[in-house]
């Protein structure tokens, strides 16, 4: 689509490299800068003022290591991440503050990563073949184009875009050092490879948000700092085609079946570039008209329940923090009113803490929108339903325009997704915006989180879903497991999902059929059901119990009432009813909480196991949430 209207053929006619590319003011435009309130201003100080004497921490051979010696990926992580996130806040206090306070420790910091032996971090180096996967020892000649790589180019490239002037008056040395290791790590390595997996180029890979999070600053990079116009213009077009790649695999419901904590890397990734496209070129490169790629976009207030939560499944989080600036501009440029009014409706941007990704385009192309964002005063959309065909995903809220009452989410798929967990079928249920049956999530990525071994990671496992476990057998990993004849409807106050579950587990499991329908009713005192129909082959009666996972503590109700009790705020709780004739239940305390499941749930969670009290071959069982009201 990209490639095909703007090619390189017509490259040239959009005017990329003859007039500035300013998508923010630089440091020396005080006016510009003077813009930023007062509050904020200082809070950037105050936060860069810690600073002043770090000591930029040294990347040890035996903490890159350690990937292979015990699989953990943190010891690398905390100095090096922290290291660009400590030089973004110092940029942009720098720019705030304007009179050189900050420089010298700029300085420190661009040197200390540009001497860094690789900017490819040992979990990533398996993402290209001529790189030995068991060579625990970095080298300077890894240089190779993925996530680690580009966010430093980025860092770098916008940091030499705003204080550019500033670093010539001290010596060309400073910039010309930025040039080079950003063309020889990243943009020279991006014009040699067809072969990163994540561009797209090769027949049968699947690609995910890696494509247009490595292909924004790769395009940063040719729009800033490659000055041969034949470069630049093969850049962009390799970046378009690649981008193409990207939206033809995307789903054609715009759901981002990575979730909404990767919805930013991913379609944020991809409006970066549109964007920056968009500016270099005066406006003439102009694609945000397209239905994909305003259904790309729309995604996020169809899926948002309240503040920071969002349904999410498999790997993504349930808090997602998408920056209210990105969400907004997307808005804007899509004409979409509803991604408007969220990103409007998201806190003021707060300080970035250090030891995470310091994208520098996007807080400061934030910091100037703002104002106007902030302005707007709107509250959420808050949508009432949303139904994604390809991805099988539904969500429904009791009433539109407010986060009281019920809500639901539920999806079918197929067990091979991007940061698939095995989860086909399974759902959520938030009451008046707090959670209480829920998708836990993923642990802190470590090596085993991609490798063969994954799916014995106990979080990615079907029984830590809200799914039913027969003869103790778990749904399966790969794309052949799936829903069947999954079936959306709306009639009065009642929005459904109905599929066949069957199909997501294995022939040991020995189920004939499994109609799940995920219901939520309106009307009356409203509800939330979730209907099972099942049947064994040959009649075989099987063991079975159905999980559900819950951040509240449950409380069961008395010997055959059948109901559990969840507060899941102060003075507020629901019931969970069940068949006790057949099921009986038990509660587990999931204790095993890692800082990533912290993050989003606290220090524990719950799973209630209401179990078959004997084996069946065939039966209905319904469970139903209600809220106690008054």
């Amino acid at each position: 689509m990209l490639y095909e209207r703007y090619g390189s053929a017509r490259l040239e006619e959009l005017g990329f490299g003859e007039g500035p590319y300013a998508p923010f003011p630089k440091a020396e435009d005080r006016e510009g800068w003077g813009s930023i309130s007062a509050e904020k201003r200082e809070s950037w100080l105050r936060q860069a003022d810690r600073y002043a004497d770090y000591g930029w921490p040294a990347l040890k051979v035996s903490d890159y290591r350690a990937y292979w010696t015990s699989g953990d990926l943190s010891r690398l992580s905390l100095a090096y991440f922290e290291r660009r996130s400590v030089l973004g806040i110092l940029v942009i206090a720098e720019c705030m503050e304007g009179e050189g306070k900050y420089v010298d420790q700029i300085l420190n910091g661009m040197f200390a990563i540009c001497e860094e032996t690789t900017w490819v971090p040992p979990g990533h180096r398996s993402h290209w073949k001529e790189f030995d996967k068991q060579e625990s020892i970095p080298s300077s000649t890894e240089n190779g184009v993925e996530l680690s790589s580009v966010e430093t180019a980025r860092l770098l490239l916008w940091t030499r875009y705003l204080l550019g002037s500033k670093f010539d008056a001290i010596s060309p040395r400073i910039n010309e050092r930025i040039v080079r290791e950003t063309k020889e790590r990243v943009l020279t390595p991006y014009l040699e490879h067809d072969d990163y997996w994540w561009q797209g180029f090769t027949p049968g890979e699947r690609i995910n948000n890696w494509n247009p999070w490595c292909n924004g600053p790769v395009l940063a990079g040719f729009l800033l700092i490659e000055e041969d116009p034949e470069v630049r213009s093969a850049g962009i077009a390799k970046v378009l085609r690649s981008l193409d790649a990207f939206i033809a695999t995307y789903p054609a419901d715009g759901c981002c079946d990575e979730g909404p904590s990767y919805w930013i890397a991913a379609a944020g990734g991809l409006y970066e570039c549109l964007e920056m496209l968009s500016l270099a070129s005066q406006g003439r490169f102009d694609i945000f008209g397209e239905q994909i790629v305003k259904d790309i976009g729309a995604y996020m207030p169809k899926v948002h329940i309240h503040g920071d939560y969002y349904a999410a499944f498999a790997d993504c989080d349930a808090k997602a923090s998408p920056g209210g600036g990105s969400v907004y501009r997307y808005g804007v440029s899509a004409g979409d009113e509803s991604l408007v009014r969220l990103g409007a409706s998201m806190p003021p941007s707060g300080d970035p803490s250090t030891r995470i990704w310091f994208n520098l385009y996007a807080y400061t192309r934030d910091l100037f929108v703002e104002k106007e964002r902030l302005a707007q005063e709107w509250k959420a959309p808050y949508m009432r339903d949303a139904w994604f065909g390809v991805t099988q995903v539904m969500t429904a809220r009791e009433q539109e325009g407010t986060e009281q009452g019920l809500y639901v989410a539920a999806k079918g798929g197929n067990n091979g997704e991007a940061h698939n967990h095995n989860d086909v079928g399974s759902f959520l249920v938030f009451a008046d915006g707090y959670p209480l049956l829920v998708d836990l999530g993923t642990e802190e990525y470590k090596a085993q989180t991609f490798s063969a071994r994954r799916y014995e990671l106990w979080y990615l496992q079907s029984q830590y879903h809200n799914l039913p476990t027969v003869r103790g057998v778990l749904q399966r990993d790969g794309g052949r497991y799936k829903a069947r004849h999954a079936e959306y409807s709306q009639q009065g106050g009642r929005s459904e999902l109905r599929m066949d579950i069957a199909g997501a587990y294995p022939e040991e499991a020995g189920i004939a059929a499994w109609e799940r329908t995920v219901r939520l009713n309106r009307d009356g005192v409203p509800s939330v059901t979730v209907d099972d129909v099942f049947t064994m082959k040959d009649g075989a009666p099987a063991e079975m119990f159905h999980s559900l996972i819950t951040p509240c503590e449950p409380i069961i109700g008395g010997e055959g009432r059948g109901e559990i009790l969840l507060t899941y705020a102060p003075g507020k709780q629901a019931v969970l009813r069940y068949d006790a004739e057949h099921l009986r239940a038990r509660i587990e305390k999931i204790d095993d909480m890692d800082s990533r499941l912290r993050r989003n749930w606290g220090d524990r969670m719950h799973r209630i196991v209401l179990e078959e009290r004997q084996p069946v071959a065939a039966g209905e069982r319904t469970i139903a949430v209600t809220l106690v009201r008054g």
